[in-house]
């Protein structure tokens, strides 16, 4: 029996697309997702130094997952994301723009510019709940002939929840590669589609008996970091879904408290003072149970303000709070 690695994880995915030894296992992912055919398709890669600095001095650094080019110069970065995040896909077109400009050098011709093409896939979460399709790919078109005019950018994603196919159903390339990726660590033994070609290479490579004992060690801990701070879509639904609940129940309470107090003074004041008090506690208290149920999955201060509409102040009282329970 086999144990395989989960390449959704960080150590694993590196290992997996970013290895000198595995090349043809990179290649054969990206023209498969990317759909590339005849001169389009990839036929060597370089990799690249996957820490990206900011364009002005001092500005945060950004470290990609895998960073290529093949010999056309395009540029290929590949990202696995695991946790939620609500600008994710604000985050990938900075990628992508970032790695096109620096490849303008004082005294360089525009001409000399090569694409730059961003993969990006997620494990438990949807950037585009209302697209049915799993996999999208962002190019800039003439809004009224649809011509592929401007090539500079191009914008892949892959929402892995959306793919449902089994083993059974596989019939392209591409289905293999997401079967592989979202199923094979629950698999005991190399599955039959998979026994081929870089599928073969791909499993080899996942194998824990391959791995030394520092790489298992470097693997748990890193994935059990990730982990700490994963917040599957589900979850996700389900702590909105209890703060509109909270929410829909502070507002039906203040209006009944609104209502009494508006009868007992016999005043309308008193009516429409109590029942805005009542909706503004029942929403507040609901955007703190959010808030902290976010904060104990290890989302950061200011991405749960942004989600809440709380202020930075206090989900910092609201942490302070939880560290004291």
């Amino acid at each position: 029996m086999i144990e395989f690695m989960d390449p959704k994880y960080d150590t694993a995915f590196k290992k997996l697309f970013g290895a000198e030894n595995l090349k043809n296992v990179t290649i054969a992912f990206l023209n498969a997702i990317l759909e590339y055919k005849g001169d389009a398709c990839i036929e060597s890669i370089r990799f690249l130094n996957n820490e990206r600095q900011g364009l002005e001095m001092g500005a945060k650094k950004t470290i990609l997952d895998v960073h290529c080019t093949d010999k056309k110069g395009r540029q290929f970065i590949i990202e696995m994301q695991n946790a939620y995040e609500a600008s994710f896909d604000s985050r990938l077109f900075l990628y992508a723009a970032k790695t096109y400009a620096e490849q303008f050098k004082e005294g360089a011709q525009y001409t000399k510019l090569k694409p730059v093409i961003v993969l990006a896939i997620t494990k438990g979460f949807t950037v585009f709940p209302k697209k049915k399709s799993y996999k999208s790919i962002h190019v800039m078109l003439d809004k009224d002939s649809y011509e592929h005019d401007f090539k500079g950018l191009t914008l892949a994603l892959v929402e892995l929840p959306k793919f449902n196919k089994t083993e059974k159903e596989l019939k392209t390339n591409e289905d293999k590669w997401l079967f592989l990726l979202k199923e094979i660590n629950h698999c005991h033994e190399v599955p039959a589609a998979l026994r081929k070609a870089e599928f073969a290479e791909a499993c080899q490579a996942l194998n824990k008996m391959t791995w030394s004992a520092q790489e298992v060690a470097i693997y748990e801990k890193n994935m059990l970091k990730e982990q700490a701070i994963e917040a599957t879509q589900e979850e996700l639904d389900a702590a909105i879904k209890k703060a509109e609940k909270a929410l829909t129940e502070g507002m039906a309470q203040g209006m009944a408290e609104g209502m009494a107090q508006g009868m007992a003074q016999g005043m309308a004041q008193g009516m429409a003072q109590g029942m805005a008090q009542g909706m503004a506690e029942g929403k507040t208290q609901a955007m703190q149970e959010l808030a902290k149920k976010l904060l104990a999955e290890g989302m950061s201060v200011e991405r749960v303000a942004t989600l809440t509409g709380l202020s930075v102040e206090e989900i910092k009282w609201l942490c302070y709070c939880i560290e004291r329970v």
